[in-house]
């Protein structure tokens, strides 16, 4: 994973690298051409030009220092018609040129501030989406805020009635093994199987979410499945066909369960904290519902090898 990671900025610096050298070079082909018409004509008005196409690179998404790379072939063309100019006793056109300059850096400052507003902008809508997101894209579960406030209506429900509110914990293992040999689809595919499954093998009443990478939450009214029989109906689901994903890919299937009483206090956080502990405790124990299979290594199963998640 870090070596894709490190691979896509490099490849992500050259394009950048590359498009500000395109852009470097368009300018000064630019100002050559500028720097030609002038001499051409006799007149100094032409290089006026320079300056407005300086303060149009601003749109092009470069940062800040970049854009003034990119503008500097402009800006020294400009600069010298108008000490030529100055030169010739011209004072008029070497005035109206610095103008130029002045309005050329004017607009072009104005252009960055408005897109590094309107970057700064999107950042924040981004956070807001992800703040006030309750579904996790990839699974379709909810998410950890998904859950914070349906478990505020389920618990609120079960107290009314003096009842109590259950998790189930299902946390799966050898995931960094399937990484590095199927890449981030493998994982996609796994987590992606285990919601499905999950989604099918628990009661209509129950919420199913992603509380991690590698572990997803079941809450619902009253004492709950087993973790014994819900591995089993995973078990059944994951395992069922020949291109089911625990089939294609060794990975091990833990499952813990809390409990909170009509007259335990506490919130979300209070019941996942204690399916983790039965979560450890299971998998610290090799309970029969957390077994796994041995194996010294996690791998890719071939098409005839059975497949088992404990």
């Amino acid at each position: 994973m870090e070596v894709a990671e490190t691979a896509q900025r490099r490849t992500s610096t050259r394009v950048t690298a590359g498009f500000v050298v395109g852009t470097w070079g368009g300018s000064a082909a630019a100002a050559g051409t500028g720097l030609a018409v002038c001499a051409a004509t006799g007149s100094p008005w032409p290089a006026a030009v320079l300056p407005v196409l300086g303060g149009a690179l601003a749109v092009v998404p470069l940062s800040g220092v970049a854009t003034a790379v990119a503008a500097a072939p402009l800006a020294a063309a400009t600069i010298a018609v108008a000490l030529a100019a100055v030169g010739r006793g011209d004072l008029e056109s070497a005035a109206g040129l610095g103008v130029a300059l002045v309005v050329g850096a004017l607009v072009a400052l104005a252009v960055l501030v408005t897109r590094r507003r309107a970057a700064g902008e999107l950042e924040a809508a981004l956070q807001l989406a992800d703040a006030v997101s309750v579904v996790d894209e990839s699974t379709g579960c909810y998410n950890a805020n998904g859950l914070d406030l349906l478990a505020r209506h389920v618990l609120g429900a079960a107290r009314r009635t003096s009842g109590a509110m259950h998790a189930s914990l299902v946390q799966l293992g050898d995931l960094e093994p399937v990484r590095e040999l199927g890449g981030p689809e493998a994982v996609a595919e796994v987590v992606g199987g285990v919601a499905d499954a999950l989604r099918s093998s628990t009661r209509g009443a129950d919420v199913v979410g992603r509380w991690g990478e590698d572990l997803f939450v079941v809450l619902g009214p009253g004492t709950g499945t087993t973790p014994a029989e819900l591995e089993r109906r995973l078990r059944v689901r994951l395992l069922g066909s020949p291109d089911a994903p625990l089939v294609r890919w060794a990975c091990s299937l833990t499952v813990g369960s809390g409990l909170l009483e009509p007259w335990d206090s506490g919130g979300l956080a209070e019941l996942v904290g204690r399916a983790e502990q039965d979560l450890a405790l299971r998998r610290a124990l090799r309970a029969p519902s957390a077994a796994e299979p041995a194996r010294s290594r996690p791998s890719r199963r071939s098409e005839d090898q059975p497949g088992s998640i404990g």
